[in-house]
């Protein structure tokens, strides 16, 4: 509990310097096995699912911006989902409960109209200012407090399987015990005809009673063969869980350094565009300065002239000028360039 408290999202808004910017759920799994009233062996299986979610905002009122906003966001979608369930719940109509349209409503299905006792607890504030926020709150509380659980008694399937063959090891020691105290022990001298019967009777105990020993022998070998499964099943899902844990770590590695790149490529292309915003901004005043020189320091006539003359090099992408032919025909030397 206290690594996951560690781990948990905080961060200050304009309402709340510690405010919450995640769920918290804190799941602990109990099996106890125990002797009823009839004396046998039950085991039963529970689990307390301890939930702190974060509670929703405006924007408007906490004035969230960046990373504050989006986390804001994230949580009203969740609480929304969460709402959605709700209501399908208590309206007994609807076919289908979105449980797995949010990570929160699938861890909490069971605790929403499933197989569990469900307490909430509705936090409000007293100000006239978080007025509107309070009624919605209780509206909320008021509809979870509409859904109807149906809770029974948990057992796992294969500690109850366990179960019964303890109860069937129990009922062959008390048979063997019974048959064991019901072989008659007559006197030292019987008739002929007595003994053998008593010794057929014998016989016939004795074997009956080998079998059973053999049927006790080979369910004991039964389970403890199946404990050994369970161990090994036991062994294996651990180990899985160290080999999600380790791919899930390289994932969320990989994931930041995919963030890091994205954000180290806006980053480069915020400052492409501020470069060419800039350069056209340079281009702009100039062209604005040789205009303003054009229109009042050259004659109309000179303009024209230059119009006339100006044209575009496409091998040098530049505003060249043609040649100025003379009375005698003779060209001048090659065109200036503009």
């Amino acid at each position: 509990m206290n690594i996951g408290y560690q781990n948990r999202s905080v961060g200050a808004t304009n309402m709340n310097e510690h405010s919450s910017r995640s769920h918290a759920i804190f799941i602990v799994t109990i099996e106890c096995s125990r002797i009823g009233t009839d004396g046998e062996q039950h085991i039963r299986v529970g689990k307390l699912n301890l939930v702190d979610l974060a509670g929703s905002e405006r924007q408007s009122k906490t004035l969230s911006e960046g990373e504050r906003l989006k986390e804001a966001t994230k949580i009203n979608l969740s609480l929304s989902t969460l709402g959605n369930v709700i209501s399908a719940l208590v309206d007994g109509k609807s076919t289908h409960i979105p449980y797995r349209d949010s990570k929160l409503t699938r861890l909490l299905q069971d605790s929403l109209g499933g197989n569990a006792k469900t307490v909430m607890v509705a936090n409000i504030g007293p100000a006239s200012y978080n007025y509107d926020e309070t009624l919605n709150t209780l509206r909320y509380a008021n509809r979870a407090k509409n859904i109807k659980n149906k809770p029974k008694i948990n057992e796992d399937p294969k500690d109850a399987l366990l179960r019964e063959y303890q109860s069937e090891i129990e009922r062959l020691k008390a048979m063997l015990k019974a048959k064991s105290a019901g072989i008659p022990r007559g006197p030292g001298k019987s008739s002929r005809r007595g003994k053998p019967r008593n010794g057929a009777a014998s016989e016939e105990m004795g074997s009956e009673e080998a079998g059973t020993e053999d049927d006790l022998e080979g369910i004991e070998d039964y389970m403890q063969a199946e404990q050994e499964k369970l161990s090994a099943e036991k062994m294996a899902i651990m180990n899985d869980q160290s080999l999600v844990a380790e791919e899930k770590s390289r994932l969320l590695d990989e994931l930041k350094e995919v963030k890091q790149e994205i954000n180290e490529a806006q980053e480069d292309g915020i400052r492409e565009r501020q470069e060419h915003e800039r350069v056209q901004e340079e281009l702009t005043r100039e062209i604005k300065l040789r205009m303003l020189i054009l229109e009042n320091f050259v004659p109309p006539e000179e303009r024209a002239k230059l119009e006339q003359r100006a044209y575009f090099d496409d091998e040098t992408e530049v505003w060249c000028l043609r040649p100025i032919l003379n009375s005698g025909g003779d060209s001048a030397s090659a065109g200036n360039s503009e």
